[in-house]
């Protein structure tokens, strides 16, 4: 038995040696069904970790055994495995796969066939982001998937972005989708590396959501990240970037300023502040400009390595990402650091293991702007940046009356850090009953976030002051589910049951100080101070679900799924603790119709419809509770007492948000999946919306929250795409998608309105922005009409409200001669009716062309910033923009910019500072070129590319970008307000893609 034993052994030895041995060079090209040539085609060894990619011509080089075969495969086409047959030239067509029939895409627990799929879902490719140097997944999300809008608010590197699923739902509640990332539920996309995305499904209607119960409403991002594959492939990306403000406001030239302040001194009977001698040193020398000194061009780094390999049962990938970037706004940057492994395992054919696990790290610092970017527009440029001491100019003795721009930029700090680590695992074992497998998954989430601020002697009016906020936050979900998959001749059935908990927690604690008496150490010791005060908190809310799904289809082409979901949240009382969410949906392939086959026309066309129910638990987890205050008190005028006082009444009748949808869609392709086009028209409608009424002083005063109210949005989703042109060498594969989208308010439960405002200083606001109101949509701004300046004919009407020709004139909507709050009315609205956008892939040979266009249409946007650059009044006491020139004076009395008169009132919260915030933008331009393979030796792929990101943007807004916006609530009934918002910045990248 041993020689035995030893004699295959060494026959074994002897087999691999001769293999190895009777290895041969073989050649060879690789085309598709047109005869172009397809460069990127892995190609591999069968059995083996040893392989190549094609060139740009689509020619490889490969050393393997006569006996071996071949694996040809590429995204998109259908995988071919050729035995060598001791040739040493294999040429092979690849032949498309019909996206409508091989397309598997991921549902909530589960995934389908996208035929199969009856709900309103879009797919985003890794294809149509991966020649853009995108950092956020808000970045991918942007103008790729229809219903779905992306406002990248703050312009600033790790800014916030707004990201909205067919409208807004609730008032109180956050409005953002929900993210679930490798079944992990409302996972933080902000701490995820795009570079690890394997797919994207975005679940729209209730049908898709209502899976997700409590937090389907806002609709669902699903996202899926790579795994590792057999053999070893190491994948590094490096590039660099600069970057500089897309557009600035046309300021007034030191000397012309000084003009225009001494004509508005003498036509007011002042004294006019600057000589002759002075303007005329100004217009020779020049003045301050403020905005270069606050703008700066940025730079920006982003290194990325993934390592992936394996065996026939274990496979793992590897990878971290580092981003580095120097905002355009002097002193600002964000960095951040992500690592992820992921490891899957088949123990055998029944267990299949998973682990994976990610941290990250992020840093914002100053990234908010500040107030400098206020100021840059206020402060006088007359006013010289540094004093005789060489520090920065302490006061403005004739524009703002805050504080220097620099001081602003450098006097101050801001940072935001967040420390992420989740872990998830989970195992699927296929039971002894046919076609059922039980899954388990457990996930931990650990989050600590700290903000840091500082406000340094200068810009504290020498109080300096700072605070540290810390939060550790721990996110515990278990997911327990059965899945059942089979067919039985035309039957086809897919069920799933799950239980599901999930537990947060959150422990705060705060500290802020004034006085500090060692201001150089900024917030890292803020125990020497003059006056302090500390804080803590903490937060816990648990949820237990119970769901269960069918997907049923007879014959491939008749489409029925039903979905129940039962959530238990504990921030509810226990009387109205549960909530059922069902959901329908049917589909009808006609594709697969006979009287529709014999058309020769589809290669899938497919009626679907939609009803379901979703939910929303926005309130905080003690909303029912009433609360108490800690308050002090003065005793006979010599003593401070601490006490506690009563404040908010509770409400324990407080139930769930719920939003019911409906949706009716089509699909449709020809050509063998070279033309799609899918089109839905949904409406939502949100009751029992949970709003803050006011109660009465004699009732305890404050405010309660209740269900009252209701809220719609409906409109329509349109995309096409295709491959128009598939050559031999030219190919150009676009996707083309806009949304309509008509928000709504319904009711409030019997009140007439609701102000919502945002805080804005420097005199901008008299009252509420925004304000509730049935018949109007979310986001409505407030405000007095502006009908220009009084013209001489109108002496007599301005004569009654105390004014003169020249001075603004505002709609007196009540007719008392007084413009006062009384004559607000709605005069814009925040939320846009069309976004859009169209994505074009262009290759030639071994060059790859990227067009990406998007657009928003029908918004309007509050320009505060220009506001205080413009009224003269308040914070900023002069003119600055260019726009002044063309101010009402004699012989220029057409004009609506008021005059400089005595009477002269400027009410900046008007429609004359609201502006068309509607724009088409160039978003990203990038090229790309796939190096020889030759030059690796055959052994991996170099591929070189350059971008151009925010190239052309055509926009009737003033501001330097339509998109940013910095002054509003948490929610989306006050947003759109710019005053002094960071702007998106023009940015051009370089960098190099190695594989091996």
């Amino acid at each position: 038995m041993r020689k035995f034993i030893i004699l295959i052994l060494l026959n074994l030895f002897l087999g691999i040696g001769c293999s190895y041995a009777q290895n041969g060079r073989i050649t060879g090209k690789v085309t598709d069904q047109d005869n172009a040539a397809l460069p990127g085609v892995n190609v591999l060894l069968s059995g083996s970790s040893q392989g190549t990619a094609t060139d740009g011509e689509g020619n490889f080089v490969i050393n393997a055994p006569a006996s071996g075969s071949l694996v040809f495969s590429f995204i998109g086409y259908v995988s071919q495995t050729v035995p060598i047959n001791n040739r040493s030239v294999i040429d092979i067509q690849l032949t498309q796969e019909s996206r409508s029939l091989s397309e598997l895409v991921v549902v909530g627990y589960g995934t389908q066939r996208k035929t199969d799929v009856t709900g309103a879902l879009s797919v985003i490719s890794t294809k149509e982001f991966a020649q853009q140097p995108v950092t956020r997944l808000d970045q991918v999300l942007q103008g790729r998937a229809t219903g779905v809008q992306v406002t990248q608010s703050n312009g600033s590197p790790g800014g916030d972005s707004r990201i909205r699923i067919r409208g807004a739902n609730s008032v109180l509640g956050n409005n953002d989708p929900l993210y679930v990332i490798d079944g992990y539920i409302g996972a933080d996309y902000n701490l995820l590396n795009p570079n690890d995305i394997a797919s994207i499904q975005v679940l729209k209607d209730a049908a898709s959501t209502s899976i997700y119960g409590s937090r389907g409403a806002n609709g669902v991002v699903i996202i899926t990240t790579k795994k590792g594959a057999r053999g070893i492939k190491v994948t590094y990306e490096g590039q660099g970037s600069v970057s500089s403000v897309i557009k600035k406001f046309d300021l007034l030239p030191a000397g012309e300023f000084a003009e225009i302040v001494n004509a508005r001194a003498l036509a007011t009977g002042s004294t006019p502040p600057f000589t002759e001698a002075q303007i005329a040193d100004y217009k020779t020398n020049g003045g301050t400009d403020w905005q270069d000194l606050v703008y700066r061009t940025g730079r920006g780094q982003q290194q990325q390595i993934t390592i992936t390999g394996g065996n026939e049962k274990t496979t793992f990938l590897v990878s971290g990402n580092y981003v580095n970037q120097k905002g355009i706004v002097e002193n600002s940057n964000f960095r951040r650091l992500v690592f992820r492994t992921n490891l899957n395992t088949q123990v055998n054919n029944k267990l299949a293991l998973r682990f994976n696990l990610s941290g990250a790290h992020s840093l914002n610092h100053n990234t908010d702007g500040g107030g400098a970017l206020i100021e840059a527009l206020q402060w006088a440029p007359t006013t010289p940046a540094y004093g005789a001491d060489g520090f920065p100019t302490f006061a403005d003795p004739i524009g703002s009356v805050s504080r220097s721009p620099l001081d602003n930029l450098y006097d101050r700090s801001n940072d935001a850090t967040k420390f992420n680590v989740n872990a998830i695992g989970g195992l699927n074992y296929q039971l002894p009953v046919k076609g059922l497998t039980l899954d388990l998954q457990y996930a931990v989430n650990y989050l600590d976030g700290q903000n840091s601020y500082f406000n340094g002697p200068r810009i504290a009016n020498n109080v300096p002051n700072a605070g540290r906020y810390s939060s550790d936050q721990v996110t515990l979900q278990n997911t327990n589910s059965l899945n059942y998959n089979v067919t039985l001749g035309n039957h086809s059935i897919n069920a799933v049951a799950v239980l599901e908990t999930q537990q947060y927690t959150n422990k705060n604690f705060s500290a802020n100080a004034t006085g500090l008496r060692f201001p150089q150490l900024g917030y890292d010791n803020i125990g020497g101070n003059s006056a302090a005060s500390v804080a803590s908190g903490f937060q816990k809310w648990t949820l237990l679900s119970l769901l269960g799904r069918v997907n049923y289809a007879f014959k491939d082409k008749y489409l029925l799924t039903a979905a129940i979901r039962r959530d238990g949240s504990s921030k509810f009382s226990p009387s109205n603790r549960y909530s059922v969410f069902p959901s329908v949906a049917i589909g009808w392939r006609l594709s697969e119709e006979e009287f529709i086959k014999n058309l020769n026309i589809f290669s899938n066309l497919k009626l679907r419809g939609s009803w379901g129910s979703t939910g929303s638990q926005a309130i905080n987890p003690y909303a029912t509770l009433s609360s108490y205050n800690t308050t002090y008190v003065a005793f006979n005028n010599n003593s401070i007492t601490a006490g506690v006082i009563q404040g908010n009444a509770g409400n324990m009748d407080l139930k769930w948000e719920t939003t019911r949808q409906t949706d009716v869609g089509i699909e449709m392709e020809f050509l063998n999946g070279r033309l799609r086009l899918e089109a839905d028209y949904f409406h939502k409608n949100t009751k029992d919306l949970l709003l803050n009424v006011s109660i009465p002083n004699y009732a305890g005063g404050g405010t309660q929250t209740r269900n009252i109210g209701e809220i719609e949005n409906k409109g329509f989703e349109f995309s096409i795409g295709g491959t128009p042109v598939q050559g031999s060498r030219f190919g150009w594969e676009t996707n083309l998608n806009f949304s309509t989208l008509k928000n709504n308010v319904l009711d409030l439960g019997g009140l007439p309105r609701i102000g919502t405002g945002t805080g804005a200083g420097g005199g901008m606001s008299i009252t509420n922005e925004f304000m509730l109101m049935p018949g109007q949509p979310l986001g409505s701004y407030w405000g007095l009409n502006y009908l220009g300046t009084f013209k001489p004919n109108e002496a007599d009407e301005a004569a009654k409200q105390g004014r003169v020709p020249g001075d603004p004139h505002y709609e007196d909507v009540n007719g008392d001669n007084s413009i006062t709050t009384d004559d607000f009315k709605v005069i814009g609205h925040a939320f846009p009716k069309v976004t859009g956008g169209w994505n074009n892939t262009f290759t030639y040979g071994a060059f790859t062309l990227n067009v990406f266009v998007n657009g928003v249409f029908g918004v309007d946007k509050l320009n505060y910033t220009r506001a205080g650059a413009m009224s003269g009044s308040g914070e900023a006491r002069q003119f600055l923009l260019t726009e002044i020139r063309d101010y009402y004076r004699p012989g220029n009395e057409d004009s609506d910019i008021p005059a400089f008169t005595k009477t002269y009132q400027p009410f900046t919260q008007s429609s004359r500072f609201l502006e068309n915030g509607s724009f088409v933008r160039l978003k990203n331009v990038s090229l790309s070129y796939n190096l020889p393979s030759a030059l690796l030796r055959d052994k991996g792929a170099i591929r070189i590319f350059g971008s151009a990101t925010n190239l052309f943007t055509i926009t009737k807004y003033s501001g330097p970008d339509p998109e940013s916006s910095n002054v509003g609530s948490g929610t989306d009934t006050a947003i759109g307000i710019d005053r002094g918002s960071y702007p998106n910045a023009k940015v051009y990248t370089l960098g190099i893609n190695l594989s091996f």
